[in-house]
Order: C-alpha cells, then sequence, then structure tokens
C-alpha cells in the first residue's frame, strides 16, 4: 500500500469517527481509538487533544513478546509514512493540518521497543557437554548404581567443570 493511500485511509478513518460538533472536533477531548493495517500487521494506537497516546500504540501485543517489538517498530515507520504524506498534500480544511501535526510529532517523538533474542556463547552447549550434563543427571537419580558412575565419568572426560 502507498504512503498516499495510507495517509487516505487513516485521514478517512479518522473523518468517519462519531460526528461531533466543531469546537469539540477543534479540540479533540475525547480518546479516539483506530486500527490502520500496515505491511499486513493491525496497529492499534489511540489519539486524543491532537496527540498519539503512545502507551496505547499495539496495546493488543504483550509487551515482552517479539510480536509487540515488532508492532511498534512498524507504528513508527507508519507515522512516519503518514507525515510524509500529508506533508506533501495540501488541503483547506483544519482537520489536515491537525492530522499532519498530530502525525508528524508521532513519527519524531514516538519510540518503539526494540528487542531482539539473541543466545550468548555460554548457553550453548556442545553435544559432548549435553551428554555429560545428561550422564549427571542420570547418576544422580541412581547414585548406587556404578555402571551409570562410570558411564558418566565417560561422557564427561575432558570437559572442563
Amino acid at each position: 500500500m502507498s504512503a498516499s493511500a495510507i495517509a487516505l485511509t487513516a485521514y478517512l478513518a479518522a473523518l468517519g469517527e462519531s460526528i461531533q460538533d466543531e469546537s469539540q472536533q477543534r479540540l479533540a477531548l475525547t480518546e479516539t481509538s483506530l486500527v490502520i493495517q500496515y505491511h499486513d500487521i493491525d496497529i492499534p494506537f489511540s489519539h486524543s487533544q491532537w496527540r498519539v497516546l503512545d502507551h496505547t500504540v499495539c496495546f493488543n501485543h504483550d509487551r515482552n513478546t517479539p510480536e509487540y517489538s515488532e508492532c511498534t517498530v512498524q507504528a513508527k515507520s507508519l507515522f512516519t509514512q503518514i507525515c510524509s504524506a500529508l506533508s506533501n498534500q495540501s488541503s483547506r480544511y483544519w482537520h489536515h493540518q491537525k492530522y499532519k501535526e498530530m502525525y508528524c510529532d508521532a513519527a519524531v517523538n514516538f519510540q518503539p521497543m526494540v528487542a531482539t533474542i539473541s543466545y550468548g556463547s555460554s548457553t550453548l552447549l556442545s553435544d559432548e557437554e549435553k551428554k555429560c550434563n545428561q550422564a549427571i543427571l542420570k547418576s544422580l537419580t541412581n547414585p548406587e548404581d556404578e555402571q551409570v558412575f562410570r558411564d558418566k565419568l565417560e561422557a564427561c572426560k575432558g570437559i572442563k567443570q
């Protein structure tokens, strides 16, 4: 979807909200929720007083998941594209300027949660270490069995403990 189409979708979604008198619209005192699909991800957020409420962006995801991270990164990109598209278009309607300011502010100030999952080299065990650990566990559950003890010694031979 092009940046213009995304901006137009967001703009029309916002304009299609419940009808209020113009003074309430200009102040935008009520919290308005939107969900915009961007790069095959639904990005929910709310805005009030012509500001995107950061704590509502991607609220449907658990904050400790890679999905939340991806959603917030895409949200930042979405806000940037909408800002750019609205900045490149002119309109005589007061809504246009307000939405442009709101999305451009979010594009600059919203901080996505960038998370990566990696494993340090100390957590990666070699096959020999895994066999040794399994033999140790088996010897702990069978402390009387001498064959299990010998298997443990053999499995752990040459591994620094």
